[in-house]
């Protein structure tokens, strides 16, 4: 892992000359514009391996209900929010950090919003909390079948409480009018925007439907992406096949993979288990994908020539992609080259540890996932499952590369807190690392966030280390990530991004445009 003091040339977006410098950092492109960096560190380029770019422009720019303490606040927050159009959208709600943790219902939104419909996503994005009018719009009754891999809640009279989980939010999101083309531009451009600020050059893009393609591709060639975006084309519906669409290169833009998702999430108990959830024995979760139809659908993705990525959680989950993917290996369907990926790989048991390391299977963590999960999990869970869950080093021993990211905006997309994580696992609110044994190296978590991340791209041959010819994507900070001690990590300061050799960002009051004296 380079991490460097040092003088940069850069020509072309790609890195001419690095020569070793003493206090600091130069950058210099090729009409001799220089940026220097007084105390500073250069190092590759950040990588996100799994966000929601659009996902997190509307976080950034909407109704945020991340930090309510209660169903009550969430309903106040709404109601001082001023927003376009009828229908009222907000993100983050969750349950578990509320007193008693109770699931919200529709009663609250009903009073606030009698006459406008109302859509409030969960922090993980698996479940929706809903009022009255948007149920009617959606046609949803007492009479309502539970949609596969979907479960409409309901109460002891068999009505709608106003919280659908996972496939059974289609329901009402269908009803939902589309954002105009200039919104989504805006989102996009605002989230890549702050990427570049957290020391981020390149992002993969999961689960991002066709209809937003376009606005990319425009952002892309007008050179307003402020990173590198790799996307994972929706597929769960077949969306990427309706559309016929196939790979594409691209430097700012790279459509590869296709996203399909095998099961929920654990906080809304969507997460497919081996075995009942420790506190509710009446369900094992949602298999949102059969493993028939997983097999047939990674079949036929492998077959247009497509990477694979699949969401999976749960232990039964991620058992049922891993006997998709080494069937798919050894039937040479899918070859050595071929990108198959677990994205979260949460829960995984020893033995399937084991056969991912095998069957190349590339995992992409999000190592705040843990920290911020973990009084979650521990009820979900129970005590034994917890011992295989989000089992970093021991996926590592089993020889598979990791590759780091946030699941923005689910969590924060600073890539420092998920170092951080990966490290030292030490829940949010305590203070000791919790299961330890599975924690990682601080080399490995900075790899996971660049040479690695790259490798689950199929890009670590021209991106990911600081040499010449390589791309020209680094990050410059205020300290030494591999050497600084572990409590430092989080406070790390960015001074200045550069992708394709252009500079991104910068901190104005670190910069100098003159060369060191």
């Amino acid at each position: 892992m380079q991490i460097l003091q040092a003088r940069i040339k850069v020509a072309g977006g790609r890195i001419q000359k690095i020569e070793p410098q003493y206090g600091g950092v130069t950058i210099v492109n090729e009409r001799d514009q220089i940026n220097h960096f007084r105390d500073a560190w250069v190092m590759p380029g950040l990588v996100e391996s799994h966000a929601h770019l659009h996902g997190l422009g509307r976080r950034l720019l909407g109704l945020k209900l991340y930090d309510c303490t209660g169903a009550e606040e969430c309903v106040q927050r709404a109601a001082d929010h001023i927003a376009d159009g009828e229908w009222l959208h907000g993100m983050g709600w969750n349950q578990e950090k509320w007193p008693g943790g109770q699931l919200p219902t529709r009663a609250l939104l009903d009073e606030a919003f009698p006459d406008r419909p109302v859509v409030m996503r969960r922090a993980d994005g698996h479940a929706v909390w809903v009022n009255s009018l948007a149920l009617q719009r959606a046609g949803i009754t007492s009479d309502t079948p539970d949609p596969a891999g979907g479960r409409i809640l309901r109460d002891d009279k068999r009505q709608a409480t106003g919280v659908l989980v996972d496939n059974a939010m289609d329901l009402v999101l269908k009803h939902v009018p589309p954002l105009s083309p200039e919104q989504m531009r805006r989102h996009i451009e605002h989230a890549a925007a702050e990427y570049a600020r957290l020391g981020v050059t390149e992002v993969h893009d999961m689960d991002v439907h066709p209809s937003l393609l376009d606005h990319f591709r425009e952002l892309a060639e007008r050179g307003n992406l402020a990173v590198r975006v790799q996307s994972h084309i929706s597929g769960q519906n077949n969306e990427w096949l309706h559309e016929r669409l196939l790979p594409a290169g691209g430097e700012f833009l790279r459509v590869y993979a296709v996203k399909l998702y095998a099961d929920g999430a654990l906080g809304s108990r969507g997460a497919y288990l081996l075995q009942p959830y420790a506190d509710d024995a009446s369900t094992r979760g949602l298999e949102m994908l059969s493993a028939a139809n997983l097999h047939s659908r990674i079949k036929t993705i492998l077959e247009y020539g497509w990477n694979v990525s699949v969401h999976a959680i749960g232990d039964a989950a991620n058992r049922n992609v891993i006997d998709a993917y080494e069937y798919m290996r050894r039937e040479r369907i899918a070859d050595d080259q071929t990108i198959l990926r677990i994205e979260h790989a949460q829960i995984v048991t020893p033995q399937d540890q084991e056969r991912l390391g095998k069957v190349g299977i590339i995992p992409a963590v999000q190592a705040s996932h843990c920290v911020s999960d973990a009084p979650m999990a521990r009820l979900r869970l129970g005590e034994e499952r917890c011992r295989y869950a989000y089992p970093w080093r021991s996926l590592r021993n089993n020889g598979a590369l990791l590759a780091g990211g946030s699941d923005a905006p689910i969590e924060s997309p600073n890539p420092l807190i998920g170092i951080d994580a990966f490290c030292r696992r030490i829940p949010f609110g305590e203070e000791e690392s919790w299961n330890p044994q599975e924690c990682i190296t601080r080399e490995e978590a900075l790899l996971a966030y660049t040479e690695w991340a790259h490798a689950a791209a199929d890009m670590d041959y021209r991106r990911g280390k600081l040499k010449e010819k390589y791309d020209a994507d680094f990050v410059v900070m205020d300290r030494n990530l591999l050497t600084c001690p572990d409590e430092e990590i989080k406070g790390a300061k960015v001074l200045g991004t550069w992708s394709g050799g252009v500079r991104r960002w910068v901190d104005e009051s670190r910069v100098e445009n003159q060369p060191p004296g």
